[in-house]
């Protein structure tokens, strides 16, 4: 991308690169500077620091404003077209409202206050007043943050067994990985596609594991043809024999129909198992589910496997390679939980 200055517009981006040189303006004016240098994006981008989209959309908004929007748009606490009480107004907006593109937000701000900003204004305004363009996150609509909390102060009694060496914690669940590639997100170079080979097969491996909450590295593993409720007591059985000497094994699950079966309650009535059913529609208490999700990231989505069997020894080997993953696994599974409400907030 080429950039082009007269001598009076370099002169004056030079004078303001000073005067901005403790701040992030001044990375700003640079890359005008450098692009009009004729340096290449790629090298503009690695030695400033940023990324290429970065640098394209610093570009874009110079030609678009014009130097001296430009440098207006940049000058310190500069907040744009919109006054306090506006500004305010247009975070309760966002907040509110959803909002998936810049163009309807734009179009509420012509409607409400006759303002109109240009994409990349808006884009940047919105990032100053501290928002970011992520996911959302999805909540089941029977969540129920009460039961959630009751969940969690009851579950503070049995940690304090726990830390006592009394009783051992589990979170229990089962996965399904299915043999396929998952796309996801990646950097890629701006106007080009990243291709990802895929199968059409559906394939699945079918787990049921325990983590230990307290050693994200250890985790009781079943493979199964079927998850259920002969698979549950085949896991339930190798938590007993891993820790003999405890007086109780709590374990965390869901409300699947397998975990309540009847002859797998009857068979755990003399047992040192302690079943602690989850809250419905609570997943996000369920640690496990972290665990779940880490596997993926690590083992599926970017990865090709032609056929099943390299795709199954793959997902099987990550359990021998959990210590190899300790420290991610200690910063992700903590036991620190979100209450999700389906009560949309105001």
């Amino acid at each position: 991308m080429k950039v082009s200055l007269s001598a009076p517009e370099r002169a004056q981006l030079r004078q303001w690169q000073k005067q901005r040189r403790d701040n992030e303006g001044n990375v700003k004016v640079t890359v005008v500077l450098m692009l009009d240098a004729g340096w290449p994006v790629s090298t503009v981008a690695e030695t400033l620091g940023l990324d290429e989209a970065t640098v394209y959309r610093y570009a874009a908004a110079f030609a678009e404003l014009g130097l001296a929007q430009y440098l207006a748009h940049e000058q310190p606490g500069y907040w744009g077209l919109l006054t306090s009480a506006q500004l305010a107004h247009l975070c309760r907006e966002v907040n509110t409202h959803l909002y998936t593109d810049c163009k309807n937000l734009q179009d509420w701000l012509r409607r409400t206050y006759q303002v109109a900003y240009s994409r990349s204004g808006l884009t940047d305004l919105l990032h100053r007043l501290g928002f970011t363009y992520k996911l959302t996150t999805p909540v089941p609509c029977q969540a129920n943050a009460e039961a959630q909390t009751d969940f969690l102060d009851e579950l503070a009694v049995r940690e304090a067994h726990v830390e006592r060496g009394e009783a051992v914690l589990y979170y229990a669940d089962a996965a399904h990985p299915t043999h396929n590639t998952r796309c996801t997100r990646a950097w890629c170079e701006v106007g080009k596609e990243r291709p990802l080979l895929t199968v059409s097969g559906r394939e699945r491996v079918n787990l049921n594991a325990a983590l230990n909450a307290y050693d994200p590295t250890q985790v009781l593993l079943a493979e199964t043809s079927c998850v259920n409720a002969q698979s549950t007591r085949r896991l339930y059985e190798q938590l007993l024999a891993a820790h003999p000497d405890k007086a109780r094994v709590y374990v965390i699950c869901d409300n699947a129909r397998y975990d309540k079966n009847k002859e797998l309650r009857a068979w755990l009535a003399d047992k040192l198992i302690c079943q602690v059913f989850l809250p419905p529609y609570s997943p996000n208490l369920n640690l496990i589910e972290r665990f779940w999700k880490y596997l993926r990231q690590k083992i599926i989505n970017t990865t090709f496997y032609r056929t099943k069997g390299p795709f199954r020894t793959a997902v099987l080997d990550f359990f021998d390679r959990l210590p190899e993953f300790g420290d991610d696994l200690a910063s992700l599974l903590t036991r620190k939980f979100h209450i999700l409400d389906a009560q949309p907030t105001s």
